[in-house]
């Protein structure tokens, strides 16, 4: 083999490494993205609030002083049928809630940007208080 076809296979071998490192990388940071984006919906949130107002079964909520800002305002959700709903680690119904009731809420997932916030998938909802 001469100098220069050691050279061109020289050339293209380091040009196909480098192309391959880049679709690595490229297939690297979307699985990363996609990854975080799954691990964040999951993540469990909790916070406390006081019940403003109860239709059927959909609460309406104002996040307390005690809350981080974000969670300071007025959501919505609705409760299903697997919602947990407990008292002092006793189960308790939705019918046990009274407009007035401090709870903690705990959810997944995201809270959609409306007026009130809309917070779509309430996994616990704790009565706090020693008195009911």
């Amino acid at each position: 083999m001469s100098k220069k076809r050691i050279g061109i296979a020289i050339a293209l071998l380091c040009y196909s490494l480098m192309i391959a490192g880049v679709f690595f990388f490229l297939g690297y940071k979307a699985a990363y993205n996609r990854m975080e984006s799954s691990a964040s919906a999951l993540e469990t949130q909790t916070f406390y609030a006081t019940i403003s107002d109860i239709q059927n079964n959909t609460f309406t909520v104002t996040g307390m002083e005690v809350n981080d800002i974000n969670f300071r305002g007025n959501f919505r959700f609705s409760i299903a049928e697997g919602t947990k709903i407990t008292w002092r680690y006793t189960d308790i119904s939705a019918d046990d809630l009274d407009v007035g009731d401090n709870i903690a809420i705990t959810f997944t997932g995201e809270i959609l940007e409306t007026d009130p916030g809309q917070i779509q998938q309430i996994e616990v909802i704790q009565l706090l208080g020693d008195e009911k």
